[in-house]
């Protein structure tokens, strides 16, 4: 009921695609001799085979139904209308423009084809949704729609296809005149890049084989797609046509047998499933993925330019040749550009023993089966014929279906051992893909990291502590009496805070650390160290301030905490409510709103996402790392904030602040409630603080050294990128305790260095083209400053920021 109350106008469609089926020869028509103006809705209502109507079902729960929760009922029932309206028509002057100029040399007619699909109706509306969406689930939509449909109609060239296409186009389009929406200041952050990649390469994947499994299809793999539905030929009958292995009728019988069954259709989507879980592991920024993904798109690329090669050799037909391959050679080209976003490694080892005991295994099986069943085979079943045969038994059978054949089963066994041996072979080599992609990428990174964990639960670290214990840091253990995470850079070994130890030896483990870093020719930078952490020959610098809440006041008495109170009681009475939470907790629903939420904040920020000692989602997935979101009665995510526990003495003294993420147009004042919501939850536990974690070069006090001062101008200055220093301002208000964070280095002259590779830490990836675009977003978001602060000044002359 709850579904029906959901989308109800999608359901009401769906049913009466079914019921309209019978007489579908009425609902549509032929261009242009038979072309009625009320044919222009009612051959939207059903399909004009019973393979369409089968897709046509599976569309309607794919597309339309979200864009009508998206939309609601009422909505999506006039977007569903208009674009069935309006992109019939256009769809059907585009396909008879193609048609004409000639580039629809697969199949039939597109001026003369009979047009049933509701296409129109369904892919319209949810392209035409995007534009009310957040730009998370907007580029990830446009994305796969724009190349589902172009890719289909590259391969399939049916009207259908030009419809869903044109209905893409036109939704989107349609979607920006009436909402339009923000751009974004950056691209998308590496995890939405790499998921962009992914699900770019899947939707190119899964053009062809949708054009294989359609019977309607009428591209390069048309005859294929043909012969998929046509009856088996019994075996029997095999016998009676193949007297002679390579005679046209009998090549035409078994072309007909290898694509007909179960075990056939598993090898044609055995690309599909090897693109789904290499796309897992191009998520994941796995190199080893990225290779997988490289080598399928060139296999694919050269199976359809085997497909279109020899055909006639006109301009035309070469430039239908040139557009089919096409979406290959895009996806080649975009996998090349952004090679450098899959840098993590995989233990690919623990994938050559299982695919070379399957491919042996699967090997013998053919080799032995077929000798020992000769007489089910047509054709000299011997040594040399099987292993001729033996490379075609692990390839999709639309492809191996083009290439020469010794041997043809006719019996069960021999089918059975024909069919069956490719796909017991990939199984097994899917699944030992998948173990690699989704494992730990470096099993001695993750037993370092395990070890690292370990000393700090019973030990003491400082508050940025747990940060070390995130990806891409080195670990140097001083025995078992502690250790020190770090990143080398620039040839400067730049430390995650102070040492983390397990008594009270951490000059000992900090000297240590220094002498590995010499032996090493290394710089040593200790950098976000406390106020109370010094090394012999080392002087310090301020590089952030850190705000600390203590728990001795969670009602927040006093006029100074009237603000906090406020966005409290606010916050009861409009129902926002905090959940405190982990990843592992939240519902797949829930982590999805905070990464659309976390993927908006990256896009207006001037700077890329930042890594080291400022967390992204990735880190979210720690089991120990808490999330307190604000979530109201609807379910609506208003803010997330993260919290990483601080260790002292073997024991939880408080949480840090670390990811930090907030609605633009939700609950205003949804960080204080979160803040101080988080003390409270602190209190609960018996914890005497929480961090509020630090804002890099912003500070309460004067600075007095010379590079002090040159650090908080330069703080200052870069404010418009980031707002560091308007991050801190609004800690301000609970009124915490300020306490330094110092970078601690051993000589002056170094500081260029030291300065080049924290920066390298926090933005590995940042190329010459980003800081273009940081200088430009720096200077327009300068003037935009200036010039509101014009405005605000009475007497005409500027107001200096804050």
């Amino acid at each position: 009921m709850r579904l029906v109350r959901t989308i109800p106008f999608t359901l009401a469609l769906v049913v009466a695609l079914w019921a309209c089926f019978p007489v579908r020869g009425q609902l549509g028509y032929d261009l242009p001799a038979d072309a009625h103006l009320w044919h222009l809705l009612t051959c939207g209502v059903t399909g004009n085979n019973l393979a369409a109507a089968v897709y046509a079902t599976f569309a309607a729960l794919l597309f339309a139904a979200p864009a009508e929760r998206a939309l609601g009922s009422r909505a999506f029932a006039v977007a569903a209308v208009s674009s069935q309206a309006v992109v019939m028509p256009v769809a059907c002057v585009v396909g008879a423009a193609i048609e004409r100029a000639g580039f629809n040399r697969w199949g039939t007619d597109l001026v003369n084809e009979v047009y049933c699909t509701p296409l129109a109706w369904m892919i319209g509306p949810l392209a035409f949704a995007t534009a009310r969406m957040g730009v998370l689930w907007r580029r990830r939509l446009r994305l796969v729609l724009a190349t589902l449909t172009g890719t289909l109609v590259l391969y399939s060239g049916t009207l259908s296809d030009v419809v869903a296409l044109t209905a893409v186009i036109a939704g989107v389009a349609a979607g920006e005149v009436v909402w339009g929406h923000t751009r974004p200041t950056r691209s998308a952050s590496l995890r939405e890049s790499r998921v962009l990649v992914a699900a770019g390469f899947v939707a190119v994947s899964v053009g062809p084989v949708l054009t294989a499994l359609n019977p309607a299809a009428q591209g390069p793999f048309a005859a294929e797609s043909l012969l998929m539905w046509e009856p088996a030929v019994d075996a029997e009958d095999v016998r009676k046509l193949c007297g002679d292995p390579t005679a046209a009728s009998c090549v035409e019988a078994m072309s007909i047998n290898q694509l007909h069954g179960i075990a056939p259709l598993l090898l044609n989507v055995v690309p599909v499933a090897l693109a789904l879980v290499v796309a897992l592991g191009l998520v994941r920024g796995r190199r080893l993925a990225w290779w997988g993904a490289m080598a399928l798109s060139v296999a694919s690329l050269a199976v359809v330019v085997g497909q279109v090669a020899g055909r006639e050799s006109d301009v035309v037909s070469a430039a239908n040749s040139a557009l089919v391959v096409l979406p290959w050679v895009a996806s080649i080209v975009v996998l090349v550009a952004t090679r450098g976003k899959f840098p993590v490694a995989s233990d690919w080892r623990r994938a050559v023993r299982p695919l070379a005991i399957s491919l042996l295994a699967t090997a013998a099986a053919w080799v032995a089966g077929s000798l020992l069943l000769a007489d089910g085979f047509v054709g000299e079943a011997n040594l040399r014929n099987t292993l001729f045969e033996l490379p075609l038994r692990y390839l999709p059978p639309a492809v191996a279906v083009e290439l020469p054949h010794r041997m043809f089963p006719h019996t069960a066994g021999a089918w059975v051992l024909y069919e069956w041996v490719g796909v017991v072979f990939w199984c097994a080599a899917l699944w030992a893909l998948f173990r690699v992609l989704s494992s730990a990428p470096s099993p001695a990174a993750e037993a370092d990291r395990a070890r690292a964990r370990d000393i700090l639960v019973h030990g003491t670290g400082d508050h940025l502590a747990w940060m070390g214990l995130w990806e891409g840091n080195r670990y140097f253990f001083a025995g078992d009496a502690g250790y020190v995470a770090y990143r080398v850079s620039h040839n400067v070994a730049v430390t995650v805070g102070s040492p983390v130890v397990s008594g009270s030896n951490q000059a000992e483990v900090a000297g240590e650390f220094e002498q590995f870093a010499a032996s090493q020719g290394w710089r040593v930078a200790w950098y976000s160290v406390p106020e109370d952490f010094a090394r012999p020959g080392f002087n310090t610098v301020h590089v952030a301030e850190e705000s600390v809440l203590y728990t001795d006041n969670l009602e927040f008495k006093g006029k100074k905490f009237q603000n906090i109170r406020t966005a409290r009681n606010r916050a009861g009475k409009e129902g926002v409510r905090a959940v405190w939470t982990t990843w592992a907790e939240c519902s797949l629903e829930m982590r999805e709103k905070i990464a659309a939420l976390s993927e908006q904040w990256v896009a207006d920020k001037a700077l890329p996402e930042m890594g080291f000692t400022l967390g992204s989602l990735e880190e979210l997935r720690d089991p120990d790392t808490k999330l307190l979101l604000a979530v109201d009665d609807s379910g609506h995510l208003h803010g997330v904030t993260s919290w990483l526990p601080v260790y002292e003495h073997g024991a939880v003294a408080g949480y840090t602040l670390d990811f930090m993420r907030r609605d633009a147009d939700g609950f205003r004042p949804v960080i204080e409630f979160l803040l101080a919501e988080a003390a409270v939850v602190a209190g609960s536990e018996g914890l005497g603080w929480v961090s509020l974690s630090g804002a890099p070069l912003a500070r309460t006090d004067e600075p007095s050294a010379f590079l002090d001062i040159l650090l908080d101008k330069t703080g200052a200055t870069i404010e418009p990128l980031y707002g560091f220093r308007s991050l801190a301002a609004s800690k301000h208000k609970f009124h915490p305790t300020h306490t330094s964070w110092n970078l601690a280095y051993d000589d002056e002259l170094a500081l260029a260095s030291i300065g080049l590779a924290v920066v390298s830490c926090y933005l590995p990836d940042m190329k010459t083209a980003d800081v273009a675009a940081v200088v430009r977003e720096f200077l327009k978001r300068r003037d935009r400053g200036l010039d509101r602060a014009e405005v605000a000044s009475p007497g005409g002359g500027t107001t200096p920021r804050p």
